[in-house]
């Protein structure tokens, strides 16, 4: 008889990276807000559900439309003056990404945006998607990210 299977142990995994904004670190964090990322982000289309004035602000709560099913965010901290959100995306039945994003004056000039993206598996298929994730695929997304700000400020 096969032994019955033990207790669900999700996976994890914590992807680094940073985005280059041609704006001053004032201009360039409201780019990573609900509202914010309508600018650049192709199809990027927030619900936002509280506040419902839709402030951006910690406990701020809304859903977006992924490629799997709908997702919840949750801005657990914002720091305006510092320039830092952390979001907990939720995809029922598939993991939690922690996001934590961070701005600040880059060497060259503009921003330097540091995004991490921290992953917990919610059921087995979400455990599979979390060990399928590579570092060039994310970075290859925060590429997207640069060149996708760069055009919406150049727009602008």
């Amino acid at each position: 008889m096969p032994e019955p299977a033990g207790p669900f142990r999700p996976s994890t995994a914590t992807f680094r990276g940073k985005v280059h904004v041609a704006a001053a670190p004032g201009e360039a964090f409201p780019l990573f807000s609900p509202e914010g990322e309508r600018r650049w982000v192709p199809g990027w289309n927030p619900s936002i559900l509280h506040p419902p004035e839709g402030h951006w602000e910690a406990g701020q709560i809304f859903t977006t439309q992924e490629e799997t099913g709908e997702a919840v965010w949750v801005i657990s901290r914002l720091d305006r003056r510092a320039h830092e959100a952390e979001y907990h995306r939720i995809e029922p039945g598939r993991y939690v990404a922690r996001v934590e994003v961070a701005c600040r004056p880059a060497p060259e000039g503009g921003t330097e945006a540091a995004i991490a993206y921290s992953f917990t598996g919610l059921s087995d298929s979400g455990n599979r998607e979390i060990e399928a994730m590579t570092p060039e695929a994310y970075e290859a997304k925060l590429a997207r990210w640069t060149e996708w700000i760069a055009r919406s400020l150049d727009a602008s």
